[in-house]
């Protein structure tokens, strides 16, 4: 069998291995459906769990919260409306929160490197560290929301959707690297092969 039909034999694979690869990223779209993100009391009683989609688009308080948060918010709309004011010079339609357009930046991250996965294993990577940057940097800026809402009894953790999302991008990275670091190993293999016979 000469060498150009076995790099074709072995070409096929590798192919196949790269649209694959392609999966996990795609998967991350799926996982934002569960929790992006729960917040809690300071009982540790979680009071929210809100995806991606709802975050995105502008949760509305009033069905996202959970008891006692959302009793206590009722009781506030007609006995305080000083503290609701209050409110409002932060989210200026509280109870619904404004919607947060950057967080489909997420998603896009996430496809773009899906399809970077079949063309540039190298950028597939690069596209799928941004998608978590960006997944971090909207932690920071829910946690600034809440600080400016003056409530220090509440507390923002990662929910199950960035966990398994985290997760797929890191099974996506290790995946895009056994895709560059193999032609590399068996290029080494045919250049000790070649050396061998050379010297039989």
């Amino acid at each position: 069998m000469s060498n150009e039909k076995i790099e074709k034999q072995e070409e096929k694979p590798l192919r196949l291995f790269k649209r694959i690869t392609a999966i996990p990223y795609l998967l991350v779209i799926v996982a934002l459906l569960m929790p992006l993100t729960t917040v809690s009391c300071n009982d540790d009683k979680v009071i929210a769990s809100p995806n991606l989609y709802e975050l995105a688009s502008g949760l509305d308080l009033d069905d996202a919260l959970q008891e006692p948060a959302l009793g206590m918010l009722k009781k506030m709309e007609t006995g305080n409306p000083a503290a609701l004011e209050k409110f409002r010079g932060t989210m200026p339609n509280f109870p619904k929160m404004e919607p947060m357009p950057f967080l489909y930046a997420i998603l896009i991250g996430a496809f773009i490197a899906a399809a970077f996965a079949w063309i540039s294993p190298l950028g597939s990577i690069a596209m799928g560290m941004m998608t978590m940057v960006a997944m971090s940097a909207f932690f920071a800026k829910l946690t600034e929301i809440l600080a400016a809402l003056g409530i220090p009894l509440l507390s923002v953790n990662p929910g199950h959707g960035y966990y398994a999302a985290t997760m797929m991008i890191f099974i996506g990275t290790a995946m895009n690297l056994a895709t560059i670091i193999r032609p590399i190993i068996v290029e080494l293999k045919a250049r000790r092969a070649k050396k061998k016979s050379a010297h039989q």
